[in-house]
This record gives C-alpha cells, structure tokens and sequence, in this order.
C-alpha cells in the first residue's frame, strides 16, 4: 500500500483574515451602541484582539485582547452623538470634532493592543504606573467632564474630553515608543487613530446619505457597523504582520491564563447582561427587580463555579498550564462573539420584539463563524 503523504497547513490569502477581523470589529461596535459607555467599549476592544488571536493562531494576542478591551473602554466615557448631528448637518465642527474622537479613542485602544501584546518587556513598575496613569485618565474624564455635557458648556467641554484623550494617548506614545523603542505598540496605536479617525467622520457621511435615499432602514446603526468595519480592517493589516502566528506551546502562569479567560468570558458579558436586567427592570419593567437579582446572582454562579474548576484543573496540572493552541484560541474567540451577540439580542427583543437590528447582528455573527479558518494554517507566499 502507498504511503500518503502528510496533510500540509492550508494556505490562504491575507484579505480572508482582515475580513474576518474587519466583521468582528464591525459586530462589536454595532453591540457598543446597544450597551453604550465603557461596557460598550470593552465589547469592541477585546472583540478586536481574540479575532486576532483567532486568524493567526497566535496566544500573545490573548493578552492583547484583555488590556484592549480596557483602552477602548476608556474612549467610551466620551459620547459622541452631538458631534454625528452637527457633521450632519455639515458643520465643519462636527466633522474635525469627529476625526479628532477617531484619533483618540482608537489610538489608545491600538494601544492598548500593543502594550498586551509587547507586556513581558515592561517591567511590574512600568505595567503599574501605566495601568494608574489610564485609570487617572479615565476617572477625569467620567466624573469632573461627564456631569458638565449639558446647557451652553456642552460642546466646550466634549472638546475638552478629547483634548484629555488626545493628551493621553500623545504622553503614552512618547513614553512607549521614544523611551521603550516599542514599535510594535506604536504601529498598532497608529493604526487605531487612523482607521477609526476615518471610520468616525466616514459615519456621518454614511447616515446622512443613507436618510436622502428615503428607505427606512436604521442609518444609525449602519454607520456604527461602519466605524468598526473600517478600524477593525486597519487594525487587521497592521497586527497580521507583527506576529509570524502559531508557535509550539509554552509554559506560563496558570492564573495569569485563567484570569484573562474569566474577564473575557465571564466579566464582560455578565457587565453587558448587567445593563439588559437594569434595562428590564427600570426602564420597561417586563422584570421584577427580585427575577433580576435572581438573574445577576445566577451570573455570580457561574464564575464561583468556573473558579473551582479552574483551582482544581490547575492544581492538578490538567489546565491552564501551556500557551493556547490555535483550535482553542477559534474556540474562545466564537465564544465570545456569540455571548456578547446573544445578550444584546435579547435587550433589543424581550421588550419591543424584532426588528432588522438583531437580525443584522445574528447575520454578523453567523458570517464570522462560517469565514473563521480552521487551524493550522500560514499565509500565502508572495
């Protein structure tokens, strides 16, 4: 009998994992503005990095994912809507208003990205000050800028937000790329400011064309799918070529790999499915508030439940012992996708029923998981 030949790693064109990173993006932002804020932001950000993980195979992207989801949800203590409705309206206000939100928000999450992706050369002090510095960041910009969006200081004080982040993201970047010669970082901050720098303004042009042609279609939600779709392909073409992609396992710290599962499989739903259940019992009452507690402890249940078995599967040396391989990696990343998905569906649904939206984010969803490779596999040569 002939022997066959070994199975060679499938071979596949560079777009396939830039789409499939650019619908990824596109989903998260759509469910950003069904959340809205920092839980919003977080979706987007660790959306982001596990697609990367996913398309490459590579488990440096896990971290990534982790502290991207925490620099995007930094940008989404700033709100952006008065700006929409000024470029609308074709005030060049709104528009540089626009660019400048773009350039801040998706520079820091960029990153954010990079600094998980670059963490094992920053030394404890270096990832502290950093971390406080965001925080720092962040606690400006939510408590003394927040409560002042209203009345005749709006627009002052929306600009003043982005100065703050655009202040931010310039200190961190000469920190990180002058002093630490990080350039994966650097590229990856670059590449945010520019693609979501375009996606932002690019949204209003999207949403008032789309309301002259008369259909009746939620503009709005189209030009968020926009914002996401043209940073997340930018995003997609700078990351897939800092990182080769698979390499054999190695060791790491068990807690440090449990730790980053439990935020993004645990933590940031069950803070989106925080918002469904005030959603529910606040503001339409199709809940009890005791049948949301009920719901909210069920979710603390569950990572009790996730804890121990992750104690004891480390303890016993059975997980979290090695690096991710590239079907784990695919894993997580669906998992996340269709949580994330499904909780904002059911926000949208359970009050007022369907409606196009929903359908669109299944839609998204169903396409990701189809496009998504299977691993192994290596780019195409030139």
């Amino acid at each position: 009998m002939t022997p066959q030949a070994p199975s060679l790693p499938t071979c596949r064109p560079p777009w396939v994992s830039y789409l499939v990173v650019a619908l990824a993006v596109a989903l998260a932002w759509g469910l950003r503005g069904v959340h809205g804020h920092e839980r919003g932001g977080a979706i987007a950000g660790a959306m982001a990095g596990l697609a990367i993980a996913a398309v490459t195979g590579s488990p440096r992207w896990i971290g990534a994912s982790v502290l991207g989801s925490m620099g995007f949800a930094i940008g989404g203590a700033l709100s952006y809507g008065r700006f929409v409705g000024l470029a609308f309206h074709g005030a060049w206000h709104g528009i540089v208003s626009l660019v400048f939100v773009g350039v801040a928000w998706g520079g820091l999450g960029g990153m954010a990205l990079g600094l998980g992706l670059a963490l094992p050369q920053y030394r404890s002090w270096e990832r502290l000050v950093i971390g406080l510095g965001l925080l720092g960041v962040w606690a400006v910009i939510e408590f003394p800028l927040s409560t002042r969006i209203e009345g005749l200081q709006d627009l002052l004080t929306r600009d003043l937000m982005i100065l703050v982040l655009l202040g931010a993201w310039g200190l961190l970047a000469a920190y990180v790329g002058a002093w630490k010669h990080d350039r994966s970082s650097i590229r990856l901050a670059l590449a945010g400011a520019l693609g979501f720098g375009i996606g932002f303004p690019l949204a209003a042009w999207v949403q008032g064309l789309g309301q002259l042609t008369g259909l009746t279609v939620d503009w709005w939600k189209i030009a968020e799918h926009g914002i996401g779709a043209v940073g997340g392909l930018v995003l997609a073409m700078t990351a897939c070529t800092l990182d080769p992609g698979w390499s054999p396992p190695i060791e790491v710290r068990p807690w440090e790999r449990w730790a980053a599962c439990a935020w993004l499989l645990w933590m940031i739903p069950a803070w989106a499915l925080a918002n469904d259940v005030t959603y529910w019992t606040q503001e339409h009452a199709v809940l009890t508030p005791a049948a949301g507690r009920q719901i909210l402890q069920a979710a603390w249940v569950g990572l009790g439940a996730f804890a121990l078995v992750g104690w004891l599967g480390i303890r016993r040396g059975r997980y979290f012992t090695v690096s991710w391989f590239p079907h784990q990696l695919r894993l997580l990343f669906l998992l996340f996708v269709w949580a994330v998905t499904l909780i904002a569906v059911l926000k949208m649904t359970v009050p007022g029923g369907w409606s196009p939206t929903p359908i669109i984010f299944l839609g998204l969803a169903a396409m990701i998981t189809l496009l998504l490779p299977k691993p192994p596999h290596q780019w195409r040569t030139r």
